[in-house]
């Protein structure tokens, strides 16, 4: 079996005799090695998978094919978990909003917010989101004026790559970046030029039944110059396996605009803090239930929202 060398010990058990590679000198195995037991069927598709024993350290990915489903909803942070490869996932939900300031209120509703997300490896994972919203606004000096406007957004292009995977103090780790394109979708709703963002996303499991998901990021709307830097603290409390809660604060600091256009040096604030529950039917399909409340004055007064979950294999492999 020429993919075993000196990194990676392969033994192989028939009947009851126990060999060792001729290719591998004992003497040479160090204490990070890691000696596997299998039987030669097994060895010789991973021979023929992979030839060079490099490309199994390389690929040694958690695989969720077999997991309960994991979401992201209807949390704002993001998972750093992906979904399997060969497998399609549609996360869809419904939000409204109220938010009342100095010249209106606002009520904002999406319909319809619907993420696909494809797993195209364990290391990769394919997402297209958008969402069909509607905003109705009443002026406060003249309660007979009303404005209301609804439309599609504008559509989200994005994947997730993973990282490393969660040891010791080390948590999970993944990558997401994507672009909010401006050709598809209302013009009341989707960016003028082309957004973007780039978040790292980490999670550590405290407990069995407790864990913490952070992230952070940098995002462009793509309506102006600025930046928005921002964060999610999401703490996950499992009851059972198939009933969760959830209660997070979540943010971002937005660069503010000096005349010139160009960033002052003043950030517009904008913290929330929002708690809710999902439950699964069954490993493939979930519903969540959650509601917010803002904690700065360009914030929302409250949302609330419903979600409902599901994934199926599009590969013949699942």
């Amino acid at each position: 079996m020429n993919f075993i060398s000196k990194n990676m010990v392969f033994l192989a058990i028939w009947g009851n005799i126990m060999t060792v590679s001729a290719q591998t000198n004992p003497q040479e195995i160090n204490e990070q090695d890691t000696i596997i037991v299998i039987n030669k069927e097994l060895a010789r598709r991973l021979a023929a998978e992979y030839p060079d024993s490099k490309e199994i350290k390389n690929d040694l990915v958690p695989d969720y094919s077999k997991k309960w489903m994991v979401t992201d909803r209807p949390h704002i942070a993001e998972s750093p978990i992906l979904v399997a490869k060969g497998v399609l996932q549609w996360e869809s939900g419904f939000q409204i909003s109220r938010t009342n300031n100095s010249f209106a209120r606002i009520k904002d509703i999406t319909y319809n917010t619907t993420l696909v997300r494809l797993g195209l490896s364990r290391r990769f994972e394919a997402r297209f989101e958008m969402a069909y919203q509607g905003s109705r606004s009443l002026k406060n000096t003249n309660d007979s004026s009303v404005v209301c406007t609804n439309g599609f957004s504008g559509l989200n292009v994005a994947s997730k790559v993973f990282l490393f995977d969660e040891k010791g103090f080390r948590p999970k780790g993944t990558l997401l970046y994507g672009l909010s394109l401006p050709y598809i979708g209302s013009r009341a709703y989707r960016p003028a030029n082309t957004g973007g963002f780039i978040e790292f996303l980490f999670l550590n499991e405290i407990t069995h039944h407790y864990e913490f998901e952070y992230n952070v990021g940098i995002e462009w709307s793509g309506d102006n110059r600025q930046a928005a830097y921002t964060y999610a603290l999401n703490n996950e409390f499992m009851i059972t396996q198939k009933f969760n809660l959830f209660a997070e604060i979540y943010g971002s600091f937005t660069e503010n605009n000096g005349n010139d256009n160009r960033f002052n040096g003043t950030f517009i604030n904008d913290h929330r803090l929002n708690g809710g529950f999902w439950y699964l039917f069954t490993k493939d399909v979930q519903i969540d239930v959650s509601g917010g409340v803002g904690l700065s004055k360009v914030s929302p007064d409250y949302y609330v929202a419903v979600g409902l979950s599901n994934r199926f294999s599009v590969s013949k492999t699942h």
